[in-house]
């Protein structure tokens, strides 16, 4: 199940800009829903795990100029992570090479020609637009509504159906090209 947008306490995140236990707290409820976010967006372990600790020292860093404003602290962090990994991905300038990470060679005693693809969502899913791939991530992988992923990325839902349509029908498309 997905984050609870319930699970916000705004008194604990005004506690964590004095205290370091409060804001262990809430490091505790996030951690692992960002964590998740994270691979899913870059497929890498150890990125994952770079870019949630970044996050959270960023938080730290500026937590003093967090308010509350109808914004969740838990979409707050979800936005740092998600800038995080748009400045990384900018920085390698590379695209995923798709057939190296999801061709399998035919097993033996097969025709030596054919090649079995195993279609790897999570690469196929690297390989879409940014906006499109943390819609989809936000919306299917960490399971939170409309409104949460619109303020997230602070667009309409609108707009978030839309991506996450175009994302679907993209992936529909190329997993039928692989077929």
């Amino acid at each position: 199940m997905g984050y609870s947008v319930a699970e916000d306490r705004p008194e604990l995140v005004g506690k964590a800009k004095q205290n370091m236990d409060a804001f262990l707290e809430l490091y505790d409820r996030n951690v692992t829903g960002l964590y998740r976010y994270a691979f899913y967006r870059t497929g890498n372990r150890d990125e994952a795990e770079d870019i949630v600790s970044q996050t959270f020292l960023q938080a730290r860093e500026h937590l003093h100029r967090y308010e509350q404003r109808g914004i969740p602290f838990s979409h707050w962090l979800y936005r740092i992570a998600s800038n995080l990994i748009s400045r990384s991905q900018r920085r390698r300038q590379r695209e995923i090479p798709l057939a190296a990470e999801t061709l399998e060679v035919a097993a033996a005693g097969e025709d030596p020609g054919s090649v079995t693809e195993r279609i790897d969502l999570g690469v196929l899913v690297r390989t879409l637009p940014e906006r499109q791939q943390q819609a989809l991530t936000l919306r299917y992988i960490q399971d939170l509504s409309l409104r949460d992923v619109a303020q997230i990325m602070d667009l309409s839902e609108g707009a978030v159906k839309q991506l996450a349509f175009r994302a679907l029908r993209t992936l529909r498309e190329r997993m039928g090209e692989r077929e």
